[in-house]
């Protein structure tokens, strides 16, 4: 048993920025609605099948960062050091989407791109509900002759000031009120044809 699905998601974003910071407020509302055959309806609830279930909320998130650069020397060479702390906050309202059927979504893993998104779930069958702040900061290393990044070094961690309940099942755990785990992320330029990275969680 299967069914149709549409995805609807506008939004508007008004990007700031000077020299040495940047600030992207960005607000979008997101509706998904289904069509679902009768015995797909069932499985989904079986006291109370739905054969087009949907879902609609607003997506509030900010984006802000500000950077600091010095020049320094790293092996002989001149380079440009950058220090550049990031907020990113999201605010989504919940709403129960136990109806709504997993056609192709999957819960992301934790990672440093995780820091920076308003969704942590794939596809468009789950939209996790959130009020959190991310609190990030990276250094960089930048040649000042050939313009090539030479090291990258970051750490950052969630804040998330209600739980998230949000799963991809009944089952799934709620994300509670609290700290996620630090995440550590770093690059290294050995020549022009090599480099190596590498991702810490603690």
């Amino acid at each position: 048993p299967g069914g149709s699905r549409l995805d609807f998601k506008p939004w508007v974003s008004m990007p700031l920025e000077g020299a040495a910071w940047f600030i992207t407020p960005t607000l979008a509302w997101r509706y998904t609605g289904y069509e679902l055959e009768d015995e797909l309806a069932e499985m989904i609830n079986p006291t109370a099948p739905d054969t087009s279930p949907s879902r609609s909320l607003p997506i509030t998130t900010v984006d802000a960062g500000v950077y600091f650069d010095r020049t320094t020397l790293f092996r002989g060479e001149s380079h440009l050091q950058t220090l550049e702390p990031r907020l990113f906050y999201v605010n989504t309202p919940y709403r129960d989407q136990s109806d709504l059927p997993l056609f192709d979504t999957q819960a992301m893993s934790y990672s440093w791109g995780q820091l920076f998104r308003a969704n942590r779930f794939t596809g468009a069958d789950r939209q996790a509900d959130a009020n959190q702040v991310t609190l990030a900061l990276t250094t960089r290393l930048v040649n000042s002759q050939t313009g090539r990044e030479k090291l990258s070094a970051s750490i950052g961690q969630i804040h998330y000031f209600e739980d998230s309940r949000v799963g991809l099942n009944a089952s799934s755990p709620v994300i509670p009120e609290g700290r996620s785990a630090w995440i550590a992320d770093a690059s290294y330029e050995i020549n022009d044809r090599w480099s190596v990275g590498g991702t810490y969680h603690w």
